[in-house]
């Protein structure tokens, strides 16, 4: 596959991945500024400390700023799974992006390039299908991005990230959770990936997770409380695993 990659920038934010562990995820953020160079300056600069290994203009553009082989400080205090601090085994990809909050959507040249360099990436790495996540995937109480916009649906057609489209229309797919029902919906969630979830049936203990549920795979529920399809998107989601 041919893709063209620059390396007109470097970030000297970086460290060396601990214990040579194997690159099994690709974290996906959006930079949450206007310009290309707004985010170069943030992600370059040493007071800032923090840094990706790829970074997406919005004309699509890639720009390498942290080696692979190096342990770039993208993803912060994270958990996935049984893991935590993801930076020591993924690759993190910055998308220019004014962000969620601005409604900004992400344009045709950068999804297509994006995918480009996710499957370049995957099939270097052998990377699992299930394995390329957002930001707030992994940090579902301090972040939101790459936030509603992203187009998750065409990056699974794409073999790139598990998604999972409940057939049919029923009004109980929108009834509110409760009892046994909350609580399978919760493990669930454990199960899928999402390990700092609360053994709990209230909505607000693990509020923060359940959104980032959402926003990833049902943002029509953001900020609502799970229905029967967010169940049902979970059940179909395991299915896959």
């Amino acid at each position: 596959m041919n893709i063209k990659i620059s390396k007109k920038f470097k970030s000297s934010n970086f460290d060396n991945r601990e214990n040579n562990p194997k690159i099994k995820y690709i974290i996906i953020h959006y930079t949450e500024t206007d310009s290309l160079l707004e985010a170069i300056e943030i992600l370059c600069s040493p007071k800032r400390k923090v840094s990706c290994h790829y970074v997406l203009d919005k004309d699509g553009s890639i720009y390498n700023l942290v080696d692979d082989s190096n342990r770039a400080w993208h993803a912060g205090v994270s958990f996935w799974k049984k893991i935590k601090n993801l930076n020591n085994c993924s690759i993190g990809i910055e998308i220019v992006n004014k962000g969620e909050v601005k409604k900004e959507e992400y344009n045709k040249p950068q999804i297509e390039s994006l995918i480009n360099l996710l499957q370049f990436l995957k099939k270097k790495y052998q990377i699992k299908k299930e394995n390329f996540l957002g930001h707030s995937d992994i940090a579902p109480s301090r972040k939101i991005d790459p936030g509603v916009f992203f187009p998750w649906k065409k990056l699974s057609e794409n073999s790139l990230g598990n998604w999972f489209e409940v057939e049919g229309s029923n009004k109980k797919f929108y009834q509110e959770l409760n009892g046994n029902d909350f609580l399978t919906f919760i493990e669930n969630l454990r199960k899928i990936g999402y390990s700092e979830i609360k053994n709990s049936q209230s909505f607000k203990k693990n509020q923060k997770i359940i959104n980032s549920f959402h926003r990833h795979h049902l943002p029509k529920l953001l900020n609502k409380k799970p229905t029967y399809l967010s169940l049902l998107k979970t059940n179909g989601l395991l299915s896959l695993t």
